[in-house]
């Protein structure tokens, strides 16, 4: 009886994001998946039971472990403005990638119908968004932020930092943006956010 090891699990989600990533959800299969990694289709349900677990799994390896870094640059008692910026110009870039953007789509496609939409939020981002709440509580009981509801507040931040490349994150841009643009769009969105939330005089 083979031993499972975390090397082929991980060979596995990245055979499996290749082949979702040409394909979309819908279209792969078990075995396409399994022919890609080079394993028999019982030793990939030995790790996997699902199509819809590996594709779990592509999605909190290529997005979430992606994502995370950007809320780890959410430090508590630094300057306020550099730290929304630092967080802003990493999140939107994780954003902007190419990767990223073609599975946005096969949620966005497939999420609903098959509840994998749900799934990943619950299990993933959500988790992260829960850290930029939580930051920004932090500053408003330090007075660095008008009292508000953080979970409400994130909603803002983060929909004002994506604001401007609707047509990049949906995959209709012909080219990508600058990094100039991109951190020229954090700016404005910062800017934007701190006057919205400022402490009262």
């Amino acid at each position: 009886m083979r031993v499972k090891t975390e090397d082929r699990r991980q060979a596995i989600v990245a055979g499996a994001a290749k082949v979702f990533l040409e394909q979309g959800f819908d279209a792969t299969s078990m075995a396409q998946i399994a022919a890609q990694v080079g394993v028999t289709k019982p030793t990939l349900y030995g790790y996997f039971p699902s199509k819809e677990d590996i594709f779990l799994h592509v999605m909190k390896k290529v997005a979430t472990e992606l994502l995370a870094a950007s809320f780890e640059r959410l430090a508590p008692g630094k300057d306020l403005g550099q730290t929304l910026l630092n967080f802003g110009e990493h999140f939107l870039a994780s954003m902007l990638q190419p990767d990223l953007i073609t599975l946005r789509g096969i949620i966005m496609t497939e999420g609903r119908r098959s509840g994998i939409g749900a799934l990943l939020f619950d299990k993933g981002l959500a988790q992260e968004i829960a850290k930029l709440a939580a930051f920004l509580a932090t500053e408003m009981e330090a007075g660095q932020l008008r009292r508000a509801k953080p979970d409400t507040a994130a909603a803002h931040l983060l929909g004002m930092l994506e604001s401007e490349y609707q047509q990049h994150l949906l995959g209709a841009a012909s080219e990508p943006p600058t990094a100039a643009q991109v951190s020229q769009s954090v700016q404005d969105a910062v800017a934007v956010f701190l006057r919205g939330y400022a402490p009262a005089a």
